[in-house]
């Protein structure tokens, strides 16, 4: 089960409650990842309530070996911890798995309502849109991989879990997402509904590494009225390369109204 981290107590929903902000990390880390943005959004928004949820099998939250994983399985999760919580919307930063997860979600008619808006920053929509070539070449690959694997022996030291972790996620990865043209055109536009529909930015770093560059914006081309944001300088890890600059289009996006 999803673990909750990071946040102000959660009271009970009004209309008029400030719209809490949910965060969602990438593949094979945790929550903590998060941490430059956690103590930016706390003292910059002290009256929104932060979630940061540590994804199925990742950091704190626990897994099913029976299940295999998927973004379908994740975002079910994140919608049934809503739920418990009493959260009826959010607005959602998603980081490249986590993103899937948030556009899995948005995707989704009986529960894109969730989504009032969406900062959805590294994601992809095919498998084969890996850049392997741009992993390999990563100058920090071998300290980012093993931050990784030490983090998570961290919190679940049992012989061989990394191992089994790393498999599970690496099968899911390798076979999803299998989105295409009609599954984005089930994400609610501006253009239909100027008060419901979700703002949706889709982001990423101008130097992104492991998704191919040209993704971020076929995302948006494929859901009319979101918006496109490049970071300079940054690649896919953009949320600890600049965190200043990240933080602040974070802001941005808050700020955005409607109409």
């Amino acid at each position: 089960m999803p673990d909750t981290l990071h946040g102000a107590p959660l009271l009970p929903h009004s209309p008029k409650s400030p719209l809490p902000i949910l965060l969602l990390h990438g593949g094979k880390i945790s929550s903590r990842w998060y941490s430059h943005q956690i103590t930016h959004l706390t003292h910059t928004h002290p009256h929104r309530p932060i979630i940061a949820l540590d994804t199925r099998a990742h950091g704190r939250s626990t897994d099913d070996l029976s299940l295999p994983l998927s973004y379908a399985l994740f975002a079910s999760d994140v919608v049934a911890l809503l739920s418990y919580l009493n959260v009826p919307r959010v607005a959602v930063i998603g980081w490249s798995d986590g993103a899937n997860t948030a556009l899995q979600i948005l995707m989704s008619p009986s529960y894109s309502s969730l989504i009032e808006r969406a900062f959805l920053f590294g994601a992809n929509y095919r498998p084969d849109q890996l850049n392997v070539t741009g992993l390999l070449g990563i100058p920090f690959l071998a300290d980012l991989a093993g931050r990784m694997q030490s983090e998570y022996e961290a919190v679940k030291p049992a012989k061989g879990a990394w191992e089994v972790f790393k498999g599970r996620m690496d099968a899911m990865q390798g076979v999803l997402p299998t989105w295409g043209e009609g599954d984005f055109g089930g994400i609610k536009t501006l253009y239909e509904d100027e008060r419901g529909a979700p703002i949706v930015w889709f982001t990423d770093g101008a130097e992104e590494e492991i998704v191919l560059r040209r993704v971020v914006g076929d995302m948006k081309g494929m859901v009319r009225g979101s918006s496109l944001v490049l970071l300079p300088d940054v690649g896919h890890f953009a949320p600890l390369q600049d965190p200043g600059t990240f933080n602040a289009m974070l802001d941005r996006w808050l700020a955005r109204a409607r109409g």
